[in-house]
């Protein structure tokens, strides 16, 4: 076997936890730190992520009462933030699920039920604001912002597990998750030209 394919193997098939060095690189200096309980790896990262944005549109549903009662509301200003807000929250979920399919298609081993498990972890940071009053949730959900962290691992997993499935023989492209071929660049704030179907609610604001 080339070096090249040994190298990937070892790679991929190293314990996230006891490997992580090699598996995820240092952060940069201009990267934010992780967010609190977060996984360390990209992988258990980006599937955390999904969670909590998922966590958080969900969320919208209950708060959306409480968010037209602020003062200074315009409901036809909010509407298409709201659009605008929901169109991003779909752009970064469907970044999320390519880079995850990716790294479970490139990878020798199951690792789909561990993506489950940081997803659960993501979602959980909302269950003290699910449990408090409908005053207590929309601040909640007006207070948490999704980390930047989150779009940067997405893209460095995505990228790593299409060379890792390149040095092991592995064709991954044509069978990548529903985000389609293109590379997803969310733009938060940008003009929608159609308002989309809301799936649940609006996505945070990005760091």
């Amino acid at each position: 076997m080339p070096l090249a394919s040994l190298f990937a193997l070892a790679l991929m098939t190293a314990d996230p936890q006891a490997a992580g060095a090699a598996v995820t690189p240092p952060a940069p200096a201009s990267e934010e730190a992780l967010p609190p309980g977060a996984p360390t790896d990209d992988y258990g990262l980006v599937n955390w992520c999904w969670g909590a944005l998922q966590g958080h549109m969900a969320l919208f549903r209950t708060v959306k009462p409480e968010l037209d009662k602020l003062p200074d509301t315009k409901p036809k200003e909010t509407a298409v933030l709201d659009a605008q807000q929901i169109k991003a929250g779909q752009e970064y979920l469907a970044l999320y699920k390519r880079a995850t399919d990716a790294a479970e298609r490139a990878s020798p081993q199951v690792i789909a039920e561990r993506g489950v498990q940081a997803r659960r972890m993501g979602d959980s940071i909302w269950i003290p604001a699910r449990q408090a009053d409908a005053r207590t949730q929309m601040w909640s959900y007006l207070g948490w912002e999704l980390p930047g962290r989150c779009e940067t691992a997405a893209e460095r997993l995505y990228e790593k597990s299409l060379l890792s499935a390149q040095a092991l023989g592995i064709d991954i492209l044509p069978n990548v998750s529903a985000a389609g071929s293109r590379t997803v660049t969310p733009q938060l704030g940008s003009p929608t030209p159609a308002a989309p179907t809301p799936p649940a609610a609006p996505a945070p604001v990005v760091r």
